[in-house]
């Protein structure tokens, strides 16, 4: 499938999840049909029409079509030379090259979150883990309580230009990964994994902080590369 050049992400990244006001029917809108497309109900290639989606959804066309050129600007959607609307493929390749900026910037974001460790931190980070301990077996909760983690420490570090980088490939991250969670096991490994993290930001060593939250990322990726439907392109 070919897609215009002026659709793709990078030109495009003003136009974020941030233009969305909240409250209103186009958050509504856009939450819901995002949320779609990284869960899969929205499959990869599948044509989004405003008549379609706002037929589905319960709500007039404007809200839809102030959506679309959000998620356009996104890069979950692709526009094709004749015009119409797709959700954006999924290839193996762009996996490697948004996990491998994942793992960059997590990784400077605990290196100046061991920087700046804080007791209220560490006592949060290790309350998670309690956390994730007691929950083994509930997978969805596991999740959860990692996305907490690293939003913790992404708070801790306090280094909003990276934070707002990450934020701009954050849907393209949840979307592979969601795959990753599919994999038998990584849930259980992925809390461990948080815990070797724990262990190096307060023994504030940031050097080590950044080579294992990268060794995380990095492991997310090869779990959702292995759980990707063979017929994903390379």
């Amino acid at each position: 499938m070919r897609v215009c050049k002026t659709d793709i992400f990078c030109h495009t990244a003003a136009m974020s999840s941030a233009n969305v006001r909240r409250g209103t029917g186009l958050e509504t809108v856009y939450a819901t049909v995002r949320g779609q497309i990284i869960d899969g109900t929205l499959g990869p290639g599948e044509r989004l029409t405003e008549p379609a989606l706002a037929e589905r959804l319960n709500v007039s066309r404007t809200p839809v079509r102030e959506a679309l050129r959000l998620l356009l600007a996104e890069g979950l959607v692709h526009r094709q030379l004749s015009g119409g609307l797709r959700v954006a493929p999924l290839r193996r390749e762009d996996l490697d090259r948004i996990f491998d900026i994942r793992a960059r910037l997590e990784g400077l974001l605990a290196r100046d979150a061991c920087l700046r460790m804080t007791p209220e931190v560490r006592s949060h980070l290790d309350i998670l883990l309690d956390r994730m301990d007691r929950a083994k077996g509930d997978e969805s909760e596991i999740l959860r309580l990692g996305r907490e983690f690293h939003a913790t420490v992404a708070e801790a570090a306090d280094n909003p230009w990276c934070s707002q980088l990450l934020h701009e490939i954050r849907g393209h991250v949840d979307r592979y990964k969601a795959w990753a969670t599919s994999d038998p096991g990584r849930p259980a490994q992925a809390a461990v994994e948080h815990r070797a993290i724990f262990d190096a930001l307060v023994g504030r060593d940031p050097e080590a902080v950044d080579r294992i939250m990268q060794d995380h990322v990095v492991s997310s990726a090869v779990a959702a590369r292995r759980a990707l439907p063979p017929d994903v392109q390379s």
